[in-house]
Protein backbone atom coordinates (compact mmCIF):
# COMPACT_ATOMS: atom_id res chain seq x y z
CA UNK A 1 0.00 0.00 0.00
CA UNK A 2 1.37 3.41 -0.98
CA UNK A 3 1.89 5.96 1.76
CA UNK A 4 1.51 9.72 1.62
CA UNK A 5 4.35 11.95 0.48
CA UNK A 6 7.09 12.08 3.16
CA UNK A 7 7.26 15.26 5.21
CA UNK A 8 10.95 15.80 4.50
CA UNK A 9 13.20 14.79 1.60
CA UNK A 10 16.22 15.97 3.59
CA UNK A 11 16.51 13.96 6.79
CA UNK A 12 19.89 15.24 8.00
CA UNK A 13 20.39 18.43 9.98
CA UNK A 14 22.26 21.42 8.50
CA UNK A 15 25.78 21.96 9.83
CA UNK A 16 26.47 25.67 10.47
CA UNK A 17 30.22 25.11 10.88
CA UNK A 18 30.68 22.88 7.82
CA UNK A 19 30.33 23.05 4.05
CA UNK A 20 26.96 21.40 3.32
CA UNK A 21 26.63 19.31 0.15
CA UNK A 22 22.98 18.69 -0.79
CA UNK A 23 23.04 15.66 -3.08
CA UNK A 24 20.56 14.53 -5.75
CA UNK A 25 20.51 11.02 -7.30
CA UNK A 26 20.55 9.75 -10.87
CA UNK A 27 17.38 8.38 -12.49
CA UNK A 28 16.18 5.22 -10.79
CA UNK A 29 18.68 5.54 -7.94
CA UNK A 30 18.72 6.80 -4.39
CA UNK A 31 21.20 9.12 -2.75
CA UNK A 32 22.64 6.77 -0.13
CA UNK A 33 25.81 6.30 -2.18
CA UNK A 34 26.85 9.89 -1.48
CA UNK A 35 27.55 8.86 2.11
CA UNK A 36 30.61 7.03 0.74
CA UNK A 37 32.14 10.44 0.04
CA UNK A 38 32.36 11.34 3.72
CA UNK A 39 35.62 9.63 4.57
CA UNK A 40 37.43 10.97 1.50
CA UNK A 41 36.14 14.54 1.79
CA UNK A 42 36.90 14.95 5.49
CA UNK A 43 35.08 16.20 8.56
CA UNK A 44 34.64 19.80 7.42
CA UNK A 45 32.15 18.78 4.72
CA UNK A 46 28.65 17.52 5.57
CA UNK A 47 26.79 15.22 3.17
CA UNK A 48 23.01 15.61 2.87
CA UNK A 49 21.42 12.98 0.59
CA UNK A 50 18.06 14.01 -0.87
CA UNK A 51 15.69 11.04 -0.44
CA UNK A 52 13.29 11.13 -3.35
CA UNK A 53 9.96 9.31 -2.99
CA UNK A 54 9.61 5.78 -4.34
CA UNK A 55 13.05 4.49 -3.32
CA UNK A 56 15.24 3.82 -0.31
CA UNK A 57 13.55 4.78 2.95
CA UNK A 58 10.54 6.04 0.98
CA UNK A 59 10.07 3.02 -1.28
CA UNK A 60 6.38 2.75 -0.35
CA UNK A 61 5.58 6.34 -1.26
CA UNK A 62 4.56 7.35 -4.81
CA UNK A 63 7.35 8.66 -7.03
CA UNK A 64 7.28 12.24 -8.29
CA UNK A 65 7.32 12.63 -12.06
CA UNK A 66 7.06 16.42 -12.20
CA UNK A 67 10.15 18.63 -11.87
CA UNK A 68 8.28 21.70 -10.62
CA UNK A 69 6.58 19.78 -7.80
CA UNK A 70 9.92 18.39 -6.69
CA UNK A 71 11.78 21.70 -6.62
CA UNK A 72 8.89 23.42 -4.84
CA UNK A 73 9.24 20.90 -2.00
CA UNK A 74 13.01 21.33 -1.92
CA UNK A 75 12.82 25.13 -1.95
CA UNK A 76 10.76 25.02 1.24
CA UNK A 77 13.12 22.60 2.98
CA UNK A 78 16.20 24.62 2.09
CA UNK A 79 15.15 27.47 4.36
CA UNK A 80 16.85 25.46 7.12
CA UNK A 81 20.17 26.21 5.42
CA UNK A 82 19.74 29.98 5.37
CA UNK A 83 22.96 31.74 6.33
CA UNK A 84 25.03 28.57 5.90
CA UNK A 85 27.50 27.49 3.23
CA UNK A 86 26.02 24.92 0.89
CA UNK A 87 26.33 23.57 -2.63
CA UNK A 88 24.18 21.31 -4.79
CA UNK A 89 25.57 18.03 -6.09
CA UNK A 90 23.86 16.03 -8.81
CA UNK A 91 24.62 12.88 -10.76
CA UNK A 92 23.04 12.72 -14.24
CA UNK A 93 19.32 13.47 -13.60
CA UNK A 94 20.33 14.89 -10.22
CA UNK A 95 22.26 17.64 -11.97
CA UNK A 96 19.14 18.74 -13.85
CA UNK A 97 17.21 18.84 -10.57
CA UNK A 98 19.99 20.95 -9.03
CA UNK A 99 19.89 23.34 -11.99
CA UNK A 100 16.10 23.74 -11.93
CA UNK A 101 16.11 24.23 -8.16
CA UNK A 102 18.76 26.95 -8.43
CA UNK A 103 16.65 28.75 -11.02
CA UNK A 104 13.62 28.40 -8.74
CA UNK A 105 15.52 30.02 -5.86
CA UNK A 106 16.66 32.84 -8.14
CA UNK A 107 13.06 33.54 -9.16
CA UNK A 108 11.95 33.55 -5.53
CA UNK A 109 14.69 36.07 -4.69
CA UNK A 110 14.90 34.78 -1.13
CA UNK A 111 18.65 35.23 -0.55
CA UNK A 112 19.11 31.48 -0.41
CA UNK A 113 21.44 30.21 -3.13
CA UNK A 114 24.09 27.50 -3.45
CA UNK A 115 27.71 28.57 -3.53
CA UNK A 116 28.20 26.30 -6.54
CA UNK A 117 26.80 23.41 -8.55
CA UNK A 118 28.75 20.15 -8.65
CA UNK A 119 27.63 18.14 -11.68
CA UNK A 120 28.66 14.53 -12.25
CA UNK A 121 27.89 12.85 -15.60
CA UNK A 122 25.23 15.46 -16.39
CA UNK A 123 24.65 16.61 -19.96
CA UNK A 124 23.79 20.28 -20.31
CA UNK A 125 19.99 20.75 -20.55
CA UNK A 126 20.22 21.91 -24.16
CA UNK A 127 22.19 18.79 -25.12
CA UNK A 128 20.09 16.17 -23.37
CA UNK A 129 19.92 12.66 -24.76
CA UNK A 130 16.54 11.14 -25.62
CA UNK A 131 15.26 8.95 -22.79
CA UNK A 132 13.11 5.91 -23.62
CA UNK A 133 9.38 6.16 -23.04
CA UNK A 134 8.43 3.47 -20.51
CA UNK A 135 4.83 4.54 -19.96
CA UNK A 136 2.06 2.06 -20.73
CA UNK A 137 4.31 -0.83 -21.78
CA UNK A 138 4.75 -4.25 -20.19
CA UNK A 139 7.82 -5.08 -18.12
CA UNK A 140 9.52 -7.08 -20.87
CA UNK A 141 9.25 -4.20 -23.36
CA UNK A 142 10.36 -1.66 -20.75
CA UNK A 143 13.43 -3.70 -19.83
CA UNK A 144 14.35 -4.11 -23.49
CA UNK A 145 14.15 -0.35 -24.03
CA UNK A 146 16.28 0.30 -20.95
CA UNK A 147 18.86 -2.25 -22.08
CA UNK A 148 19.09 -0.65 -25.51
CA UNK A 149 19.39 2.80 -23.93
CA UNK A 150 22.10 2.02 -21.39
CA UNK A 151 23.07 -1.56 -20.44
CA UNK A 152 24.58 -0.27 -17.17
CA UNK A 153 21.05 0.46 -15.92
CA UNK A 154 20.38 -3.29 -15.92
CA UNK A 155 22.56 -3.92 -12.88
CA UNK A 156 19.55 -4.00 -10.57
CA UNK A 157 16.82 -4.65 -13.12
CA UNK A 158 18.08 -8.05 -14.29
CA UNK A 159 16.58 -9.68 -11.18
CA UNK A 160 12.77 -10.02 -11.47
CA UNK A 161 12.11 -9.17 -7.80
CA UNK A 162 14.22 -6.02 -7.97
CA UNK A 163 12.83 -5.08 -11.38
CA UNK A 164 9.29 -5.00 -9.98
CA UNK A 165 10.47 -2.53 -7.31
CA UNK A 166 12.74 -0.27 -9.34
CA UNK A 167 11.06 -0.18 -12.74
CA UNK A 168 8.22 2.12 -11.53
CA UNK A 169 10.85 4.48 -10.10
CA UNK A 170 12.76 4.54 -13.36
CA UNK A 171 9.53 5.12 -15.28
CA UNK A 172 8.69 8.13 -13.11
CA UNK A 173 12.22 9.55 -13.28
CA UNK A 174 12.45 9.18 -17.05
CA UNK A 175 9.08 10.92 -17.40
CA UNK A 176 10.27 13.73 -15.10
CA UNK A 177 13.34 14.23 -17.29
CA UNK A 178 11.53 13.92 -20.62
CA UNK A 179 8.84 16.45 -19.68
CA UNK A 180 11.15 18.97 -18.03
CA UNK A 181 11.05 22.17 -20.06
CA UNK A 182 14.36 23.90 -19.49
CA UNK A 183 14.39 27.70 -19.63
CA UNK A 184 17.74 29.43 -20.09
CA UNK A 185 16.62 32.26 -17.82
CA UNK A 186 17.29 33.13 -15.14
CA UNK A 187 20.92 32.38 -15.78
CA UNK A 188 22.84 30.56 -13.08
CA UNK A 189 24.84 32.97 -10.95
CA UNK A 190 27.04 30.42 -9.20
CA UNK A 191 30.20 28.58 -10.27
CA UNK A 192 29.77 25.20 -11.94
CA UNK A 193 32.16 22.31 -11.27
CA UNK A 194 31.55 19.56 -13.83
CA UNK A 195 33.07 16.07 -13.67
CA UNK A 196 33.07 13.65 -16.60
CA UNK A 197 33.97 9.97 -16.39
CA UNK A 198 36.57 8.95 -18.96
CA UNK A 199 34.63 5.75 -19.78
CA UNK A 200 31.17 7.36 -19.84
CA UNK A 201 29.41 5.94 -22.91
CA UNK A 202 26.18 7.90 -22.32
CA UNK A 203 27.28 11.50 -21.76
CA UNK A 204 30.16 12.95 -23.76
CA UNK A 205 32.62 15.57 -22.58
CA UNK A 206 31.19 17.96 -25.18
CA UNK A 207 27.64 17.50 -23.80
CA UNK A 208 28.90 18.65 -20.40
CA UNK A 209 31.08 21.44 -21.79
CA UNK A 210 28.01 23.45 -22.76
CA UNK A 211 27.16 24.10 -19.10
CA UNK A 212 29.58 27.02 -19.35
CA UNK A 213 27.05 28.89 -21.50
CA UNK A 214 24.44 28.77 -18.71
CA UNK A 215 26.32 30.46 -15.87
CA UNK A 216 27.61 33.98 -15.35
CA UNK A 217 30.27 32.68 -12.98
CA UNK A 218 33.24 30.36 -13.39
CA UNK A 219 33.03 26.97 -15.07
CA UNK A 220 35.42 24.02 -14.93
CA UNK A 221 35.12 20.64 -16.63
CA UNK A 222 37.35 17.89 -15.26
CA UNK A 223 37.95 14.32 -16.43
CA UNK A 224 38.14 11.55 -13.83
CA UNK A 225 38.48 7.80 -14.00
CA UNK A 226 35.26 5.80 -14.30
CA UNK A 227 32.04 5.47 -16.27
CA UNK A 228 28.65 7.20 -16.08
CA UNK A 229 28.26 6.09 -12.46
CA UNK A 230 31.76 6.96 -11.22
CA UNK A 231 30.28 8.98 -8.35
CA UNK A 232 28.87 5.79 -6.79
CA UNK A 233 32.38 4.52 -6.06
CA UNK A 234 34.28 7.76 -5.47
CA UNK A 235 38.03 7.70 -5.97
CA UNK A 236 40.62 9.57 -3.95
CA UNK A 237 41.44 11.44 -7.16
CA UNK A 238 37.88 12.72 -7.62
CA UNK A 239 37.28 13.62 -3.97
CA UNK A 240 40.68 15.28 -3.73
CA UNK A 241 39.94 17.50 -6.72
CA UNK A 242 36.43 18.29 -5.46
CA UNK A 243 37.61 19.24 -1.98
CA UNK A 244 40.38 21.44 -3.38
CA UNK A 245 37.95 23.25 -5.71
CA UNK A 246 35.38 23.80 -2.94
CA UNK A 247 38.06 25.19 -0.64
CA UNK A 248 39.25 27.61 -3.32
CA UNK A 249 35.72 28.81 -4.02
CA UNK A 250 35.17 29.36 -0.30
CA UNK A 251 38.41 31.35 -0.05
CA UNK A 252 37.21 33.63 -2.85
CA UNK A 253 33.99 34.37 -0.95
CA UNK A 254 35.72 35.28 2.31
CA UNK A 255 36.29 39.01 2.87
CA UNK A 256 39.88 40.17 2.76
CA UNK A 257 41.11 41.42 6.15
CA UNK A 258 43.46 44.38 5.78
Amino acid sequence: MLRKMPKMLLTTQPSPDKYNLICFPYAGGNSHFYLRWRQLLGHDIAIHPVHLPGRGNYIKTPSLNDMDSLVNIMARELTLFRGMRFAFVGTSMGGWIACHLTQKLLRLNVNLLPECLVLCSTASPEHRFLLPDLDGVDMRTALARIRDFNPACMRTLRHPELASLFLPVLQADFKLCREWRFANTPRLNCPVLAFHGEQDSLVSEEMMYHWQTLTDRSFELMQVRGDHFFSETPSEEFCGILKDKLNKLSDLRRPVVR
